[in-house]
């Protein structure tokens, strides 16, 4: 990756006002101070991995903090998904505070207030998704800022090392930053993780619509390879009645069954990408998300990507 910021380049006096000013050109708006006497020092590496952001910082003990101010001059409508690599970080957003501790996994919504303090040296890697890369996930994962998913095992561990890896092999050039087929995987990882946080957050009845939501994406989620997957069968594994799922979809501003239809289309244009399933034919991809018949399968994905699935992948493979 390339080295953006660097605060040894300028007088020890001017380092944190060096380091906001820069940082605001990379990321956004925002505040940074700091309580220490001693020198400032702080450096951020950072590359493209086809539309997401991918930053490396290492920075001395400083508060960062962004307010409705700062929000009001510029927001790029973005979730930063950050994997503490060392030391410790507090992070505040949304009525919820966490501390971070290395390996650990927290996400923040560029568009609400956040204060992120390190009280000590610590090194970040910070994964920028702007919210269009996450379609109707988006809303899910910004409900969900805040709150630590500990990385020292499961899916949060193999996620936290795949990151690493892809800003690795970007910093030594053996993954090209055009690569979108790994951008979509890294795209895919980050929506499984905050479901399943989503999923493990919530009590076993849940109290409200966004829990409610939460339990019914994530089963969704998991169900979609099942053809006869539907409404009725969402409802019975929340233990809600249909139509109540139906008005808990209405904040999404899709119905459940058009969810599932975007789900499940999505997950079909990802693996058209993905080099691997290259000889692989589009009817079986389209089956193994739950829509068997291909030329109901081609129409739907024409209507929702603008040309017929033969043609994306033709497209695509063309690059």
């Amino acid at each position: 990756m390339t080295l953006l910021i660097d605060t040894g380049v300028v007088p020890a006096p001017h380092r944190v006002e060096f380091w906001a000013k820069s940082s605001c050109d990379v990321y956004h708006p925002l505040q940074i101070r700091t309580d220490s006497q001693e020198p400032f020092s702080a450096r951020m590496w950072g590359d493209w991995l086809a539309s997401i952001g991918v930053f490396r910082v290492a920075a001395a003990a400083n508060t960062m903090s962004r307010s409705h101010t700062d929000i009001a001059i510029g927001d790029p409508e973005a979730l930063h998904i950050s994997i503490l690599l060392r030391g410790r970080l507090k992070g505040a957003q949304q009525q919820r505070e966490t501390v971070l501790g290395p390996g650990d996994i927290t996400t923040y919504d560029t568009s609400h207030p956040a204060v992120f303090r390190a009280p000590e040296p610590f090194d970040l890697l910070v994964l920028k998704l702007p919210k269009a890369t996450l379609g109707k996930h988006a809303s899910t994962i910004s409900r969900l800022t805040a709150i630590k998913i500990p990385g020292e095992a499961g899916l949060p561990r193999l996620a936290a090392r795949f990151f690493c890896g892809a800003a690795a092999g970007l910093a030594d050039g053996s993954i090209a930053r055009h690569d979108v087929g790994l951008a979509e995987h890294i795209i895919d990882l980050v929506r499984r993780l905050y479901l399943d946080l989503g999923a493990s957050t919530h009590p076993a009845q849940p109290r409200t619509r966004a829990e409610l939501l939460l339990r019914a994406q994530s089963y969704i989620e998991a169900k979609l390879s099942d053809p006869t997957l539907n409404p009725e069968k969402v409802a019975q594994a929340c233990f809600i009645s249909t139509r109540y799922l139906h008005r808990v979809f209405e904040s999404e501003g899709l119905s459940v069954c058009d969810w599932i239809r975007a789900a499940r289309l999505e997950r079909c244009r990802r693996d058209l990408l993905n080099p691997v399933f290259a000889d692989q034919p589009i009817a079986a991809i389209a089956s193994r998300w739950g829509l068997p018949s291909a030329p109901h399968f081609s129409r739907l994905f024409r209507r929702a990507y603008g040309c017929p699935p033969r043609e994306f992948r033709r497209v695509v493979a063309a690059r």
